[in-house]
């Protein structure tokens, strides 16, 4: 029931004057369904979907039996995101071997979390004996439909075997590096987009796009030359600057990401995310002085709201505790229940060894952004400076668990489950270590060089950890 149209039908031009000088003059106008289904169709073409609906509902009065109205009628409710009342007009609808029919169902039923129903009625429809055609429109159309209810790994499968009949759609591939990258295999994802670059090479999109995947693969010389490509294309574009100057600063380059940055707060003086990534990359540089800089400028364009916090976050960066406290006294109650504020609170108080204050602003901290990783690399250190080992090692576990790649988390969970002196947790962490990995940590755990553990397996290394486990040998020499 997809409508084709072919130089035989009706005149539209012809057919929408028609209609409208009736409508004009007031008249009552009669049409048969086919004309009703072909003046719903241009309205809704040119974005006039009330006018669409009305000549829907007129037609059915007149035509309440015709297929075509019927079904124009469920696209409408289905556009209007009314699911349930599209469901229960397509019962009226008897053809259940239409494929434009099935997949307006099919949406419904995912977009109602009727998952099981769905997939009945997808596998219903490929049972039927379906032109190339029409077989290739299904699969296409059901992976798209699959993508938009997150169900990613089905809307694969059916996205792949369209590429097989049409390995040119851009649009398959887009949904498929789409579909990968939310299942996080970030690899296929980026093999799409090439796919897409080849077809495209001067894309400007495809390259902003292949930039960011290879950002997030921490790819990032590619990342890098991949937004330069697209800069190419479409120079002093802020938001890729922005990007690429992240993509710099990730790839321990923070002296070209502070050039990148500053260009793009002369191109947009009054974004102000770039003043915070700025001050981030001038703080990596050690470059203080630079960062008040900014702070008074951005004062200057937005005025002082958090200013107070920022300047005292400097000056606690810089080694002036004193100062650092003293602007932090001066922040107003009214910016105090914030993220910055228990930040800046729990630092000062760590470095002042006064942990139960500094515990408690990092806890208040957590209630305002949950899942932090910075907050538990905080609680972490407070918990090791107060021997709560265990209690390290919950916030580890949690670390790990949230950001499985988290800097050194790994070993640090080693040497708490090394001072807990418990088997199973220690050996379970260490298996998770390569050969190289446990020939450093026992470096480091012995605090000696008298032997050399280069020649030592895999096995005897452990052994040799267990046996210091067990004899309680502490890492008296590592700074933890």
């Amino acid at each position: 029931m997809r409508r084709e149209f072919d130089d035989s039908e009706l005149d539209i031009t012809s057919l929408v004057e028609k209609y409208e000088q009736m409508r004009a003059l007031g008249k009552k106008y009669y049409f048969d369904a086919d004309e009703f289904a072909l003046l719903a169709e241009y309205y809704n073409s040119g974005g006039d979907n009330e006018e669409a609906e009305e000549l829907i509902s007129e037609g059915l009065k007149m035509h309440p039996g015709s297929p075509e109205l019927m079904l124009l009628k469920v696209k409408t409710l289905v556009y209007s995101e009314m699911y349930e009342e599209a469901l229960d007009y397509i019962r009226q609808l008897s053809d259940d071997e239409d494929v434009e029919l099935a997949l307006l169902k099919i949406e419904c039923l995912l977009r109602t979390n009727q998952y099981n129903d769905a997939d009945d009625l997808i596998n219903k429809t490929l049972e039927h004996e379906l032109s190339v055609d029409d077989l290739y429109y299904f699969i296409t159309e059901i992976g798209y439909l699959l993508n938009d209810v997150d169900k990613f790994d089905r809307s694969i499968t059916f996205l792949e075997e369209s590429l097989k009949v049409d390995d040119s759609n851009i649009d398959v591939m887009v949904e498929l590096a789409y579909a990968y990258e939310m299942k996080g295999d970030l690899n296929k994802a980026i093999e799409y987009n090439n796919l897409l670059l080849d077809m495209d090479p001067y894309s400007y999109d495809g390259w902003v796009n292949i930039g960011r995947l290879y950002s997030l693969n921490e790819q990032y010389d590619k990342s890098i030359d991949a937004y330069d490509f697209a800069l190419t294309i479409q120079d002093g574009e802020v938001n890729v600057l922005k990007m690429k100057a992240l993509s710099l600063f990730m790839n321990d380059n923070a002296k070209e990401a502070i050039a990148v940055f500053e260009k793009c707060l002369q191109l947009s003086p009054d974004d102000e995310s770039l003043y915070d990534s700025l001050l981030e990359a001038y703080e990596a540089m050690g470059q203080y002085e630079e960062m008040m800089k900014l702070i008074s400028k951005k004062e200057a364009s937005f005025g002082n709201a958090g200013i107070l916090a920022k300047e005292a976050f400097v000056h606690n960066l810089m080694g002036d505790l004193d100062k650092a406290e003293a602007l932090l006294a001066q922040i107003p109650d009214s910016e105090k229940e914030t993220f910055d504020y228990y930040m800046l609170e729990g630092e000062l108080a760590f470095q002042r060894n006064n942990y139960t204050a500094a515990e408690a602003a990092y806890m208040k901290a957590a209630l305002i952004s949950e899942n932090n990783e910075d907050i538990l690399d905080k609680l972490i250190n407070i918990s090791v400076a107060q021997g709560k080992y265990e209690q390290a090692a919950d916030y580890l576990e949690e670390l790990l668990h949230i950001a499985p790649d988290f800097p050194s988390a790994r070993t640090r969970l080693a040497f708490m489950r090394f001072e807990i002196g418990a088997k199973e947790p220690f050996d379970e962490i260490i298996a998770q270590f390569s050969d190289e990995e446990i020939r450093t940590l026992l470096d480091l755990i012995m605090g000696h060089k008298d032997d050399d553990f280069s020649s030592y397996s895999r096995e005897k290394m452990i052994i040799k950890l267990n046996e210091a486990r067990e004899n309680r040998v502490l890492f008296k020499n590592i700074k933890y």
